[in-house]
């Protein structure tokens, strides 16, 4: 790693015999999961967020799948210290961890508004055409720059993050640009999740915001559809954008990945580790009901 700041450096969190791994979006760094990170060791589990090299901000781009073989490397080494492994990931942190879910077993898998595919409505229209840039001789100097919403509805955080990358160049949003080798590898690590999705037998938790400004609802539903977990669920987000983990919505998230996670977790053992609320909050279930009702006019 180029470039190792607080904010770049592996989070680790100890609370028991039940870990979380959490992943973060691509060019970020695990101080983009601080937040849940926390939450989720308050609720009770040891967690791990890594930092990638070759995918992490600050390090050299790689190929996807030697993201891929350091999150089994990281998987495994939990799976030895841990009674219980689950694996949550954020943006394309979500698309290693349905990847990971293709691979392995783990005790469940959260994705949280997973990166599988760009086109959501505030994408630029010539990012589609952006896997023929490699053709061209300035492809090698082409970066997505970040720009506003930032993937959030939530203004004043929005102009939190402003200041934050115009400071530092990253932020809990992940950085400030992304280069073409990232892009690239990481849509051929969305193919490869798409084309083995039926692998997937683990509990699943997909939470989504329909008005997702990078990535459009449908392209989890079909993962959601394809996997053949026995135990799985989506839950649509109405009042955010991309960055679910710290926009309006953030306590509905946090709330309804510890659920999910210690649910799995006790289906998993002979007796129960965790507490579990038979249902979901009050206010999701009315926003649930909203949100249905608006998805079935349409």
């Amino acid at each position: 790693m180029s470039d190792q700041t607080p904010l770049i450096q592996e989070l680790v969190h100890d609370a028991g015999s039940h870990a979380v791994l959490m992943l973060h979006g691509l060019g970020a760094a695990p101080f983009e999961l601080a937040r849940l990170a926390q939450e989720a060791h308050q609720e009770g589990f040891s967690v791990r967020v890594p930092a990638i090299e070759g995918y992490c901000y600050g390090s050299t781009p790689q190929a996807w799948t030697h993201w891929r073989d350091q999150v089994l490397d990281h998987y495994w080494d939990c799976k030895k210290k841990f009674e219980t492994v689950s694996v949550l990931g954020v943006s394309m942190g979500a698309t290693l961890a349905l990847h990971l879910g293709e691979i392995e077993t783990p005790t469940s898998v959260v994705a949280l508004s997973a990166a599988l595919g760009y086109d959501g409505w505030a994408i630029p229209w010539y990012h589609s055409l952006i896997s023929l840039a490699s053709w061209f001789p300035f492809a090698g100097r082409y970066e997505y720059v970040e720009r506003e919403p930032y993937g959030l509805k939530n203004r004043e955080t929005r102009a939190m993050i402003k200041r934050m990358l115009q400071s530092q160049h990253i932020s809990e949003v992940g950085a400030e640009t992304l280069s073409l080798p990232l892009i690239l590898e990481g849509r051929k690590l969305i193919r490869a999740v798409k084309t083995d999705a039926q692998k997937i037998q683990s509990p699943l938790l997909f939470i989504h915001a329909i008005d997702d400004e990078s990535v459009h609802v449908r392209n989890p539903e079909l993962i959601h559809r394809k996997a053949r977990s026995k135990d799985k669920e989506f839950i649509y987000l109405g009042d955010s954008y991309h960055m679910i983990t710290i926009d309006n919505e953030r306590d509905t998230v946090n709330q309804e990945t510890a659920r999910f996670l210690k649910k799995s977790v006790n289906q998993q053992l002979e007796k129960p580790a965790f507490e579990v609320a038979p249902i979901k909050s009050s206010h999701l279930r009315r926003l649930l009901r909203k949100i249905q009702s608006q998805v079935f006019q349409i």
